[in-house]
């Protein structure tokens, strides 16, 4: 923990999508793989030490084997920003060349937690996914693929989910922290819906009585239906920072207000969206400066 910092209990989180360092655009490009940048993974870093912050949470970060040779996003940026890491995928997938269909290589899908200090206890959990006879959306809604089964759309539309986290022990007197990152799915209300009441079921469980920080891309606005019991009881920091829902301030994906910071039993001073990362990914970073009480005595 920084020096203006040390010893007050307080915390400032980064959470950020970083697209696993291809830049922005849409649609995911062919051959994403292929447009991976060293030098957008070490401006990435780069932003993220210019930031200060004691805990980055990182969705989109890849580990790449491209026909032998071996990219480590996490380990990678841990290592350029000095922090603590800690990675959690549930899948892997082979990369495939869209031209000749010959499997060059291989890829893991998931999360990085980067920390001042080490995470005891940490954790990698599945989340919930779609079976072959649910529907996208309920057919006859306005939503896009309504009454189309999953087994009848392309696979990404039930990728893998999982929610990575770990305690984080901050010492001189205040009480450890549970945090936990997930990036829930982009297509599907329903399956959302089970994936974020997952994502708060595993983080509930890992952090007991103590301090909760959940983070992460929701791919659903604070305010969405879906995310209602899954949120329960939790603080938008956001919100507790004078930021209303609906508020421009909270656009981290275009027009898009869809990553988040929350808490349980903490304190928010400040909470925005980091713009000035620019194009380094698709998502801009959200930063949150937060107290953690005192540990109560034993």
């Amino acid at each position: 923990m920084s020096d203006r910092r040390a010893g007050s209990g307080r915390l400032r989180v980064l959470t950020w999508n970083i697209r696993a360092a291809i830049g922005p655009g849409e649609p995911f490009p062919p051959a994403w793989w292929r447009h991976v940048r060293a030098d957008r993974l070490e401006q990435i870093a780069a932003f993220i030490v210019d930031q200060d912050p004691d805990v980055v949470t990182l969705q989109e970060v890849a580990i790449l084997t491209v026909d032998g040779d071996v990219s480590d996003q996490a380990a990678r940026l841990a290592a350029l920003t000095g922090l603590e890491g800690r990675y959690g995928a549930v899948h892997s997938f082979p990369l495939v060349e869209p031209e000749n269909g010959r499997s060059i290589g291989s890829a893991m899908w998931g999360h990085a937690v980067l920390t001042r200090t080490p995470v005891h206890e940490p954790f990698t959990r599945g989340l919930p996914r779609a079976q072959d006879d649910d529907l996208l959306e309920p057919a006859g809604s306005d939503r896009e693929l309504a009454g189309v089964r999953y087994a009848d759309t392309e696979p990404g539309h039930r990728e893998a989910r999982c929610v990575v986290g770990g305690l984080l022990d901050l010492g001189h007197g205040a009480s450890g922290v549970t945090l936990a990152t997930t990036h829930l799915t982009y297509i599907g209300r329903e399956q959302r819906r089970q994936q974020a009441e997952a994502a708060r079921a595993f983080a509930d469980d890992a952090a007991g009585d103590r301090p909760l920080v959940l983070t992460g891309d929701l791919n659903a606005a604070i305010d969405a239906p879906e995310l209602a019991a899954a949120l329960d009881g939790l603080v938008d920091a956001f919100a507790a920072a004078g930021v209303p829902a609906g508020d421009p301030r909270r656009e981290s994906c275009g027009p898009q207000s869809i990553d988040h910071v929350l808490v349980r039993a903490i304190e928010v001073e400040s909470c925005r969206v980091a713009t000035e990362a620019g194009d380094l990914s698709d998502h801009w970073p959200v930063v949150a400066d937060l107290v953690i009480p005192a540990a109560s005595p034993r």
